[in-house]
């Protein structure tokens, strides 16, 4: 570098810049364009409702679900909702039956002495006999027997009990609600006192077990801590789970319902008895053991432990959810109960799923808990019970949440989930009604999440079809739209879903035609711009579709001026309100962005970039957002509408705006503090871009020159990056032309010097670069009022001697290669012939001329001529006296 550009303020600008660039990535760039940002929102829905029907809420509570009521509820009539609230209802209490020869003959065995258990409701105290009588007197409870009993020994099933009398239980949750119980009730031995008709006493031997617990019946009821006590001393208790039957596991079970206590203390019993349950549901479903008679029974205690309140740990409701969601699809499960009942198990199930997939920390455990297999199965039975919208709803909205997570996603890719959601969004059976739209908005959610690492499973054209005709079926759905959107966000991050969806203009015509019809949406137009950006990068077919197919060379521009509109009046909006940022700017400047950078790749194409350069609806916001955003506050934006502009500045057409005398000048105005202040290489590579287009006009030139433009690219021919020193060697090309810019160029600046340390320092591999500086240096050799100093000549012959013979050497028949090596003869013969005296002379005089200093105080900058010097004191030091 010459001395007396030591202290030039441009380059300390521009070393500043380089060293930044080593410290400081680059946060933008037209490489790897930012993709939009959705924030994780785990609720059903994020817009309010767009149809005309009411939609599944997530504002419930998990305790406002009842699992017994809403499934077996009342045998005849439809169960309530499972939205109400259970804090709400008065719960029923229950009692024990006792076991007299009134059941004529009809012997029940409890558990855990060889006889099972039934119970019927206790009247409340708020209500009278007939009232309770009413309420339960449909419902039964399956006895359970501790071992298959002989035929001839077994007593048959006892009926439900007529209206009017006390009858039977509906849940365990009613047992256990009972303030005056705390274990499962004791059948045997409590007087009813519901009223009914007597019935003769049975004998029974003295000395019997029903003697004995007949007898004790007729003492006051235990406590519930005593009962508790008493279960456990039971053989029952001593079973291992892991080997327990059916009927000792359902024991088990109804002991943990009635002991709060006992949860708490053996919470890790319960978790074993769930995967013992687990298993035989299994067996049940698989055809094995004998238990299967036993699965309606085995289903109501399994609902009933869902009831509980207290039971709160996650892992535990994974278990019993599991459970449920198996015997549920069980035929033999629920036998007797109404498919509204069914229907109604399965969506209180996913409810509360659903709520504890809201929670992050919950992801993990539905993979571990093995609770996504089950939930995918509902999702793919055809069973009437399974294919409620709402249940389906629900059960998605899981799957959604849930494979935010990594795992999840593998697990769910590997399951086959990506077909199963796709069947769900069949697009020939679509109506475009608003319950169909709810099961999309999450179905495509959830796909959505899918999309990155699973791309491949979605190329497939039946797949693309179904998104296409789902804008085309909801064409006013934002929230499911945007969902789309975003699928196709990431899809068209990969070459070959690019590829796949060019093969079918419909897709980009769907695309366009659903950006025009909601241009107000601001999330949508950002995501569907991004997605066409990225499809007009890679395919040089869709830019001409979509620019005149589609009248993107209209839509653009219409977009580019409503939303830069909205961005200047959010801007004063700050201004007036002294606010920092105001609401909505950043994502007004994200569309701009992905405007810009459509309207970039758009005009690659000849024909549209032509038609674009010739529209001030694209040339006025390109040149106003220039001028308004810095690239220390806008980067990506900046960047953007930098190569939208280098692009249209390549058609040299009369009609292009942007070559107008004053667009010419402002241009090289905006363009100076982009390479002064920019920290990322890829804005100084545009703007070299820009400038090489935009110096072939001379007066362009002249007022670069005026700007020290020149200077600044011949600086930045020893930056690092290869991109950036060649298009800076393609505007000098233009500069070293002109006879008006040359005499700088090989005066002020170091030009000739630096263009042969790059042309030695040029790989052989790279013909590109060394021509481009082969080029500058032959126009420069072409003025001859420009007079080389002599080592400057010596060091351009040797390198220009070493790139004719690697050329020749390698004899490659690249037309880009032989064009170098004639180019490079043609400067060589140009060279002028120095002596070794007049090089050594001019070297003595650089060397002595580092001594001529400014003396002003404060400067001491150094020149190798007098006439420099003085050209310095007079342009720096004249106005102030010195």
């Amino acid at each position: 570098m010459s001395h007396d550009l030591a202290g030039d303020p441009i380059v300390k600008a521009l070393e500043k810049s380089t060293i930044a660039q080593t410290l400081k990535a680059a946060r933008a760039s037209l490489a790897e364009p930012s993709r939009p940002f959705t924030p994780l929102d785990r609720s059903l829905f994020q817009r309010p409702s767009e149809g005309g029907d009411s939609r599944p809420t997530s504002s419930y509570g998990v305790d406002q679900l009842a699992f017994v009521r809403d499934t077996f509820g009342n045998s005849g009539g439809r169960p309530e909702s499972a939205r109400s609230s259970r804090s709400s209802r008065t719960r029923p209490d229950t009692i024990q039956e006792e076991d007299d020869d009134r059941h004529q003959g009809a012997e029940v065995l409890r558990l855990d002495e060889e006889v099972s258990s039934r119970t019927r409701r206790r009247p409340s105290p708020q209500e009278s006999p007939s009232e309770a009588a009413d309420t339960s007197g449909s419902e039964e409870l399956t006895p359970v027997t501790a071992a298959p009993a002989p035929p001839s020994t077994r007593a048959p099933m006892r009926p439900p009990r007529p209206p009017g009398t006390g009858g039977y239980p509906g849940s365990m949750a009613n047992l256990r609600s009972s303030p005056g119980v705390g274990g499962y009730p004791d059948p045997i031995g409590v007087a009813d006192s519901s009223p009914r008709r007597a019935s003769p006493r049975r004998w029974v031997p003295d000395g019997s077990p029903m003697e004995q617990r007949r007898k004790a019946s007729q003492s006051p009821s235990p406590s519930p801590g005593s009962r508790a006590a008493s279960s456990d001393a039971s053989p029952i208790a001593d079973i291992p789970v892991g080997s327990a039957s059916c009927e000792v596991l359902i024991a088990k079970l109804q002991s943990f319902a009635a002991s709060k206590e006992k949860r708490k203390k053996n919470a890790e019993l319960l978790s074993d008895i769930c995967e013992r349950l687990w298993e035989i549901s299994v067996d049940m479903k698989a055809g094995r053991g004998g238990d299967l008679h036993l699965a309606p029974q085995l289903l109501r205690e399994v609902m009933g432990l869902m009831d509980i309140k207290d039971l709160k740990d996650a892992k535990c409701i994974f278990k019993i959810a599991r459970c449920a969601l198996s015997l549920l699809s069980l035929e033999a499960a629920t036998k007797g109960v109404p498919v509204s009942g069914v229907s109604a198990a399965y969506q209180n199930i996913s409810q509360v799923l659903f709520k504890y997939s809201q929670k992050e920390g919950h992801d993990q455990d539905f993979l571990t808990e093995r609770i996504i297999e089950p939930l995918i199965e509902v999702l793919e039975s055809d069973s009437q019970v399974c294919c409620s919208p709402d249940l389906r709803v629900y059960i998605v909205g899981v799957l959604k949440n849930v494979s935010n997570d990594t795992s999840n996603q593998k697990f769910l890719a590997q399951r086959g989930a990506v077909s199963s959601l796709f069947r769900l969004m069949d697009s020939k059976q679509l109506t475009g009604s608003s319950k169909e739209s709810q099961l999309l908005i999450q179905v495509t959610a959830a796909l959505r999440n899918l999309a990155s690492q699973q791309y491949k499973q979605f190329i497939q054209a039946e797949r693309l079809d179904s998104l296409t005709r789902v804008m085309a079926v909801f064409p006013g759905h934002t929230e499911l739209l945007t969902n789309i959107a975003r699928i196709l966000a990431k899809l068209t991050l990969h070459g070959s879903a690019v590829e796949a969806l060019a093969k079918n203009d419909a897709h980009i015509r769907q695309i366009a035609k659903t950006l025009s019809s909601n241009a107000e949406s601001t999330p949508l137009t950002l995501r569907l711009a991004f997605v066409l950006g990225n499809l007009t990068e890679r395919s040089d077919r869709l830019r001409v579709v979509f620019a005149f197919d589609c009248e993107g060379t209209s839509l653009v521009p219409q977009l580019l001026t409503k939303y830069w509109q909205k961005d200047r009046q959010l801007a004063r909006l700050e201004l007036e309100k002294d606010q920092s940022k105001a609401s909505g700017l950043q994502e007004i400047e994200e569309v701009l962005v992905k405007l810009s950078r459509l309207l970039a790749n758009i005009a690659i194409s000849q024909s549209a970039g032509v038609t674009l350069a010739s529209s001030s609806a694209v040339v006025d916001p390109l040149l106003d957002m220039l001028g308004a955003k810095r690239i220390g506050d806008s980067e990506e934006l900046v960047l953007n509408v930098v190569a939208a502009v280098t692009n249209l500045l390549f058609y040299d057409v009369p009609s292009n705006l942007l070559f107008q005398e004053d667009n010419k000048q402002l241009l090289c105005r905006l363009f100076r503090p982009l390479l002064l202040e920019s920290y990322n290489v890829e804005a100084l590579v545009e703007t070299a871009r820009a400038l090489g287009n935009l110096s072939r006009h001379a007066d362009a030139r002249r007022c670069m020159v005026g700007l020290r433009l020149d200077e600044i690219l011949v600086i930045l021919l020893d930056h690092d990056d290869r991109d950036l020193v060649f298009y800076s060697c393609g505007a000098l090309v233009n500069f070293a032309a002109d006879p008006d810019c040359t005499p700088r160029l090989t005066s002020a600046c170091p030009a000739v010097q630096k263009l042969a340390k790059l042309l030695g320092d040029a790989p052989s591999d790279d013909p590109a670069l060394q021509l481009v500086a082969v080029k500058v240096l032959t126009n420069l050799s072409l003025d001859p009022g420009a007079a080389w100093p002599a080592t400057d000549v010596e060091a351009v012959r040797e390198t220009v001697e070493q790139t004719i013979g690697d050329c020749e050497e390698l004899a490659s028949e690249e037309v880009e290669r032989q064009q170098l090596l004639d180019l490079a003869r043609h400067l060589q013969s140009r060279l002028p012939v120095t002596t070794a005296v007049e090089v050594t002379e001019t070297a003595r005089e650089e060397e002595e001329s580092v001594q001529m200093q400014c003396m002003a105080p404060g400067c001491g900058r150094t020149f190798n001529s007098k006439e420099k010097l003085d050209a310095h004191v007079e342009r720096r030091h004249s106005k102030t006296g010195n």
